[in-house]
């Protein structure tokens, strides 16, 4: 407290030692009637502290500042300040503090009730087609809660659920504990395709309803104060060519629409029915795979899945994709087998980590181009004999030897020196 504080509480106090602390007659009015006692009860400054830091702290603080007034006015304030009515009116007076205090707290819709610290590592995702959910009588959710015991993942992606509004969210069939579930299904409402999210409840999860797809979730989850942008779709592949322009032009603006929203790192995660030789070597590319590898490059993202995703008896094919803008940010990806033996779709995954980390140490060679001998460089290079060099080599060794060649000149005229370079090191 400050020293003009103390001095001010000293005079207050000491005004007050000209009243008596004799108990009134009227025994209603024995204990708050007290100067002493209502000028506690009634500042707030001593009540701010007697919630933070109870009631010893507060008396010694009090000590402290009149240290040096009567002994026994002291005790009988103190007396008539702990006496039962006194102690009532205290308590009533918290409660009301405190019941204010709760009211704000619930009325403030952005704040969780104890909401405890928010703690999260690596983010884990997987997605599967899993040819309708509500199949051989949901066993498939089974076999969806089996897998995640072992992988724990935060959002589980799925593709084809067959669902529609006959079958609410809710549905106890549908249910996974500790997870919510987000839906796209069929724009029919038919039993057919459609997609849905299933999202740890303690997860910082948001539906950004962007409602450029029919079947397509767009969603934003927050770790360690970064924006995490996930896009999760269907395509069927009976599209007509006309609809798959039409994909593709709302494709785009879904793009369109994150890039904006600047995240730390955006997914696109599904099955596209669309195959390109640069995702798996054995597939040919096909005309929808060569337009959603140009429209997704020219966003800045890559196709991380390199394994067949659709397995039949005669064929493989990786049309279940994941598109990431940051690839550096993926720790593990790949493919899991099929959790049904009826369902051909395997199963895709991918766990990012939002740590920034500085890339270890490496060595780099440093020329030295303003003491380079320029002359004696350009003697070496017009008095070599490259006709002869080249005759008996082929194209590719031919640029091999010519890269060697130039290279040995430059290090015998231009002085170079090897440098270890550190990330963290300044330009």
């Amino acid at each position: 407290m400050p020293l003009g504080d103390i001095a001010i509480w000293r005079a207050r106090i000491s005004d007050l030692s000209q009243f008596s602390l004799k108990r009134s007659s009227v025994k209603s009015k024995s204990c708050y009637k007290s100067p002493l006692s209502d000028l506690l009860l009634n500042t707030p400054f001593f009540l701010f502290i007697l919630i933070l830091f109870g009631d010893f702290l507060i008396y010694s603080a009090l000590l402290l500042c009149i240290h040096d007034m009567n002994w026994s006015f002291i005790f009988h304030s103190f007396k008539c300040f702990l006496s039962k009515k006194g102690l009532r009116l205290l308590s009533v007076k918290l409660y009301i503090i405190t019941l204010i205090q709760l009211s704000i707290l619930l009325l403030s819709h952005d704040i969780e009730i104890n909401p405890g610290p928010q703690l999260f590592g690596n983010l884990s995702i997987c997605f599967w087609n899993l040819n309708s959910i509500m199949a051989h009588n949901f066993e498939k959710v089974s076999s969806i809660i089996a897998y995640n015991s072992i992988h724990k993942y935060d959002l589980i992606c799925l593709g084809e659920t067959y669902l529609n509004s006959s079958i609410p969210s809710d549905n106890q069939d549908l249910i996974i504990d500790d997870y919510n579930v987000i839906r796209a299904d069929h724009p029919n409402d038919t039993k057919r395709g459609g997609v849905c999210i299933y999202y740890k409840k303690s997860l910082p999860f948001r539906n950004l309803n962007a409602h450029f797809l029919s079947e397509c979730i767009v969603c934003e989850i927050d770790v360690d104060n970064k924006k995490c942008i996930l896009i999760l779709l269907y395509r069927s592949p009976s599209q007509t060519p006309l609809e798959f322009q039409n994909f593709l032009l709302n494709f785009e603006n879904v793009l369109e629409f994150v890039h904006n929203l600047n995240p730390f790192i955006c997914l696109v995660i599904g099955d596209f029915n669309a195959k390109s030789h640069s995702w798996l070597a054995d597939d040919v590319t096909s005309v929808e795979g060569t337009e959603i590898e140009g429209l997704t490059s020219a966003f800045g993202f890559f196709q991380i899945i390199s394994e067949p995703t659709h397995i039949l008896p005669n064929s493989s094919t990786c049309i279940d994709l994941l598109f990431v803008n940051q690839p550096n940010l993926i720790v593990n990806s790949g493919v899991h087998p099929s959790l049904h033996p009826h369902c051909h779709h395997q199963v895709i995954y991918a766990e990012i980590d939002f740590k920034i980390h500085f890339p270890p140490p490496y060595q780099r060679l440093v020329w030295d181009y303003s003491k380079a001998n320029a002359v004696a460089i350009n003697s070496v290079i017009a008095n070599f004999d490259w006709a002869t060099a080249f005759s008996t080599l082929n194209v590719d060794d031919q640029v091999l030897f010519f890269n060697d060649t130039i290279m040995n000149i430059f290090k015998n005229y231009i002085p170079s020196k090897v440098l270890t370079i550190n990330d963290r090191d300044p330009p």
